[in-house]
């Protein structure tokens, strides 16, 4: 079972602590919507203690961005203007901030 999926599952004090993970450094709208792309990339494969490792950290969070940025241009319907409008304030919120800062999980 996908570790997204699992999440959602939570109750009580484990879902509240779940959701104190995510904040303005990484939205949980982006977690959500982008659950299953998240899960399929390397992450466990960058050494975090390796400057060289930089560059891949930094093509996996262009790449994150412009997923984030499709989900939002995708977006139609009612319901979908305001999911738009956030999933872009978020795209441009990640595209600002120090990669060392998120901790995608």
């Amino acid at each position: 079972m996908a570790v997204w999926i699992q999440a959602q599952q939570l109750q009580g004090d484990a879902l509240h602590q779940m959701q104190s993970l995510y904040g303005q450094h990484f939205p949980i709208e982006v977690r959500h919507y982008l659950s299953q792309w998240i899960e399929g990339q390397p992450w466990d494969g960058i050494d975090l203690e390796n400057p060289q490792e930089e560059i891949k950290a930094k093509r996996l969070l262009d790449s994150l961005i412009q997923e984030l940025q499709k989900k939002a241009e995708h977006q139609v319907g009612e319901d979908g203007f305001l999911l738009k409008i956030k999933l872009g304030q978020n795209s441009s919120q990640l595209n600002v901030l120090p990669y060392n800062s998120l901790n995608i999980q």
